[in-house]
């Protein structure tokens, strides 16, 4: 077998995004197995940046991360990381430092950057998951509700479907949001404005987006709702996938959020109530 996908900047830095969605948790960020739970597995979770594993080919690479390792913390990925996406992987943990001198984070970040900010946001995809283009258009979007959280304040945007939904009484007549809702959630860094009179908390740079569509048939196996968390990198200004080493860490699945709002099943996994005008 040989690797599909041609080796560039935006392959890389897809296939770290997908690492640090399913892999980071055993093997660490930086790919070097040293995170709590990577380094209690018997044996140990592997250093993917060194020799014993950069010399397996793409097509090594794929097999193992499709089918697992027996009698280890290993699983077998084929049936939640696709073909491509594990192509992707391939990539990168061969674009991993090989003197471990640097993180992996450091080393693809200069090429995440330039992939990234030759893209357009609505390019964004989770993998198996929501895709950015999904919600264009959602700037417009009628607000439902706005919150204030520690050092971060939000409005909760919804779309037509969602919002004809709150006003016919979802969720609390017992029926659940139709298919075709959607919802986004922009966090701002809060800032005391200091210039305005009661020197109010304000929004200040933008923090993140996240996203909620309810599909009953694509997302069944989390309530019927597919989330997706993209945060936007100070550097660049450009957003990206949410990812573990992000507070609090985000897995990069449809099911990023679904483990938090089955705390609110009851409501159809939706926390916020429609703002009273």
């Amino acid at each position: 077998m040989t690797n599909p996908l041609p080796e560039t900047n935006e392959v890389v830095s897809q296939g770290q995004e997908v690492f640090l969605g399913s892999c980071a948790q055993c093997h660490g960020p930086e790919a070097r197995g040293d995170t709590s739970l990577g380094r209690n597995m018997a044996p140990p979770a592997m250093d993917l940046t060194s020799a014993h594993v950069q010399h397996w080919s793409d097509a090594e690479l794929f097999w193992i991360i499709q089918n697992g390792v027996r009698l280890t913390g290993m699983p077998a990925w084929k049936s939640s990381i696709s073909d491509t996406d594990t192509w992707k992987l391939a990539r990168f943990i061969h674009n991993l430092p090989r003197d471990g001198a640097a993180s992996a984070s450091t080393a693809v970040g200069s090429q995440a950057q330039v992939a990234t900010s030759a893209q357009d946001k609505y390019t964004l995809k989770v993998p198996n998951g929501l895709a950015f283009s999904e919600f264009r258009g959602y700037e417009s979007w009628p607000v439902i509700s706005i919150s204030h959280n520690g050092g971060a304040v939000a409005a909760i945007l919804g779309n037509a479907v969602m919002i004809d939904a709150y006003k016919a009484g979802i969720p609390g007549n017992g029926k659940p949001f139709p298919d075709g809702a959607k919802m986004a959630k922009v966090h701002w860094n809060a800032k005391v404005d200091t210039s305005e009179p009661g020197a109010p908390t304000v929004p200040g740079t933008q923090h993140d987006v996240d996203f909620m569509l309810k599909d009953s048939k694509r997302f069944m196996d989390s309530g019927g709702w597919g989330y997706g968390v993209f945060e936007i990198d100070p550097a660049s200004g450009n957003f990206r996938l949410g990812n573990l080493t992000d507070k609090p860490p985000q897995a990069n699945d449809a099911k990023c959020g679904f483990t938090c709002h089955t705390k609110v099943k009851a409501k159809d996994y939706v926390f916020t109530a429609y703002g009273q005008r």
